[in-house]
């Protein structure tokens, strides 16, 4: 390996957990954030397998009726195989469920089925989440266009930018259709790391279309993606303090005091 190439180590292995997400109506991108056990997650853009969630009527044989339910495909990943060189020499497919995901936020959480261990990015650190320096150096990784996983390197030129009431920051790292759901690295000393989620670019109305502007990336910032992690109990993604078994033990506990809160408010409108 050159020296070139070690200088940008972190940035490979981050280039090595990004795959091809091949959805039902899209292709996009995801980011392997967590692999051990036979476990694997990577996030994504709702956006990305929107078409994989569907919502019908189907019969529930213990209540005896017809019931609304969720009813979710699984997506296909492909995953980058590499040579001693980092060159890419082939792909591997596997198949991952949509196991958590939040419409308005634009973020989901994918699960494996299989049991391979995969590489995994570095976290951007939780305490100094929403202090990311402006002009930092950053990389966005994705399949753009929906090709193999490609590298483009930029500065973060933007925080606090609200889209439909929610806080993204802006990458000049060059992105396209088909970047949503990979990653964006941000270089912290000599390591790169996790930053945020790609998920929208700038669009310059032309006629009855739009002109992409490249340079003008927005993604979700990585103290929102803790927030959700948080919020829906998947701390042992990122916090070796947790494990895979407390954090569904949390949310069972979560699912079931929601389940009683809404049961005696049920019973206080009747």
């Amino acid at each position: 390996m050159n020296e070139d190439i070690k200088g940008y180590k972190d940035l490979i292995e981050a280039f090595s957990a990004s795959c091809r997400v091949d959805a039902t109506e899209a292709k996009g991108s995801c980011t392997i954030v967590y692999s051990k056990e036979g476990e694997t997650y990577a996030l994504t853009n709702f956006h990305v397998v929107e078409k994989n969630v569907k919502y019908g009527t189907v019969w529930d044989s213990l209540l005896q009726k017809d019931v609304k339910r969720e009813l979710k495909d699984a997506v296909q990943v492909l995953f980058p195989r590499v040579d001693i060189n980092y060159d890419i020499i082939g792909e591997a497919t596997a198949y991952a469920d949509i196991v958590l995901y939040n419409k308005e936020q634009d973020i989901a959480l994918l699960k494996f089925r299989d049991n391979t261990k995969y590489p995994v990015i570095k976290w951007f650190p939780k305490d100094s989440a929403r202090n990311a320096p402006i002009l930092s150096k950053v990389a966005a990784i994705g399949a753009a266009l929906g090709q193999k996983p490609i590298v483009t390197e930029g500065f973060l030129n933007g925080k606090q930018i609200e889209i439909d009431n929610y806080e993204y920051w802006m990458s000049g790292a060059q992105s396209i259709f088909g970047n949503s759901g990979g990653g964006l690295f941000i270089l912290v000393g000599n390591e790169w790391k996790f930053l945020g989620i790609p998920s929208r670019i700038a669009v310059q109305p032309m006629g009855f279309t739009g002109v992409p502007i490249t340079h003008m990336g927005y993604f979700i910032p990585i103290h929102r993606i803790y927030e959700w992690l948080d919020e829906n109990c998947y701390q042992f993604l990122y916090n070796k303090e947790y494990t895979s078994e407390q954090c569904k033990e949390m949310r069972d506990e979560k699912a079931q005091n929601e389940l009683i809160k809404l049961l005696s408010k049920q019973r206080e409108n009747d």
